[in-house]
């Protein structure tokens, strides 16, 4: 049986693949140093080395400024969204279980590599890339009074979003749903599980149910949007603000596609995997696959010991490894803990304040379906970063939290967009906060405070 929890090595791979070569064709930087650490329940922690991430820094500090330099950039960032799409488009046609085992491996390779490629070009947007953009627009607001209005305007990027399609059907579906009987009601629930459903089984065991849309559609709220002020944008504002905006919004449709890409590579290797007769193979890498049915020599004894979790890095040559066992031990110690305490700071993606009952999201957990069924209006989320599967309980939340993430961010631009109080980059507050903790979000300050006495 093959499962379907998140960090299989095939997604981590491409995870920690896309750093490298296809960052460097893309942006001039890759990098060398970066370790996956995968847990026997699947759960990811990253290691970047300090000065490694510095020069990264530092590269694209001088990288923004070269503005034909970043033209191409987001001009290969298009090119390759309309390569992805029409990837997608394909696959969506497809019955896997009728192909032969080599369309099966061509087609998985051609989706594996084209996660790659969707990853290097997401990863130009990482928070250590566009630091130097958030410096240089803050510094030059410091001292004005309407810093934060002219903020959100200048970042605020008009677009087409990837989930736009669904909020829209949803929202039409609302208007006129009490008027439906049951079965006319049944059969449009039915039709967004089957059009949008699935988007959920790329992290959980299975896509988002009738259960799911029916309530979203009794519940939808309209994104509250605030008025804008009447006052000037400097043009050196707007200038770099339009900039974050785009990257931030090309950083959503990365997202996107990757993980569509990354739904059928995962349905590949499901059917795959059952032909082969072999469980551990679902913990194998493409290369692994393809020696396998090609009757290469494969260390399944190896293969079979990642399901007690496993690391992954770069070897001299620039290839990503996975080792296990007592290899695997040593690269752990190079990812330090972090101790609990009862606040938690970050940096503010969105100015607000809320308070209200933390809901933990964990992308790897076993319960991840029954976390994301369980969330409520007025919850405060709480995950290590926001994805797009989850951005119906960003626009329910009272506020967000999470571990990671830059001014570019999922839930940093998704926070602004529906007006949400958001504190991102805590890096502690999936390990300092629970599931049914009380707590006040300060959003102004980024800091949010465990509450003792709960009213």
């Amino acid at each position: 049986m093959y499962e379907t929890r998140a960090h299989r090595p095939y997604y981590t791979i491409a995870n920690l693949g896309g750093m490298g070569i296809p960052l460097k064709e893309v942006s001039g930087f890759g990098y060398h140093n970066t370790i996956y650490i995968i847990s026997r329940d699947m759960n990811n922690t990253a290691y970047f080395d300090i000065e490694e991430m510095k020069r990264a820094t530092e590269h694209f500090r001088i990288l923004w400024k070269d503005e034909k330099k970043v033209a191409e950039i987001i001009k290969v960032m298009k090119s390759r969204f309309k390569e992805a799409t029409r990837a997608e488009k394909e696959a969506w046609k497809q019955n896997w279980s009728e192909k032969t085992d080599n369309v099966l491996l061509k087609e998985m390779r051609r989706y594996f590599n084209l996660c790659l490629s969707c990853l290097g070009t997401m990863y130009v947007s990482n928070p250590q890339h566009v630091s130097p953009l958030e410096e240089k627009i803050n510094s030059l607001l410091e001292n004005n009074a309407h810093k934060d209005a002219i903020l959100n305007m200048a970042m605020s990027y008009k677009g087409v979003l990837p989930w736009t399609s669904e909020e829209k059907e949803t929202e039409s579906i609302n208007a006129y749903w009490n008027d439906l009987n049951l079965s006319e009601q049944d059969k449009l629930v039915n039709k967004l599980v089957n059009k949008y459903g699935w988007f959920n089984e790329i992290e959980g065991d299975k896509p988002f149910n009738a259960g799911h849309y029916r309530e979203k559609i009794i519940n939808f709220r309209k994104e509250i949007k605030i008025p804008e002020i009447n006052v000037a944008i400097p043009d050196d504002v707007f200038k770099i603000g339009r900039l974050i905006g785009e990257l931030g919004f090309l950083r959503l449709w990365n997202r996107y596609h990757f993980m569509h890409l990354r739904y059928h590579t995962k349905k590949i290797f499901q059917e795959l995997t059952r032909r082969s007769g072999v469980a551990a193979l679902e913990f194998a890498t493409v290369d692994e696959v393809e020696k396998f049915f090609s009757n290469s020599p494969v260390n399944l004894a190896e293969i079979k010991k990642r399901k007690n979790g496993y690391a992954a890095y770069f070897d001299k040559e620039h290839n990503p490894v996975i080792v296990t066992g007592s290899k695997a031990e040593k690269f752990k110690e190079k990812v330090q803990g972090i101790a609990e305490s009862d606040t938690v700071k970050g940096n503010v993606a969105r100015k607000g304040y809320a308070s209200g009952k933390v809901r933990i999201i964990s992308f790897s957990a076993k319960n991840y379906d029954e976390q994301v069924a369980a969330f409520t209006e007025g919850e405060i989320l709480v995950t290590g970063m926001t994805r797009p599967q989850i951005i119906h309980l960003c626009r329910k939340a009272a506020a967000i939290i999470t571990d990671e993430g830059g001014i570019t961010c999922h839930a940093a631009v998704v926070s602004r967009e529906f007006n949400v109080p958001c504190i991102i980059a805590t890096h502690n507050a999936t390990k300092v906060l629970k599931t049914g903790d009380k707590v006040e979000v300060d959003a102004d300050k980024g800091v949010v405070r465990k509450l003792q006495n709960w009213c």
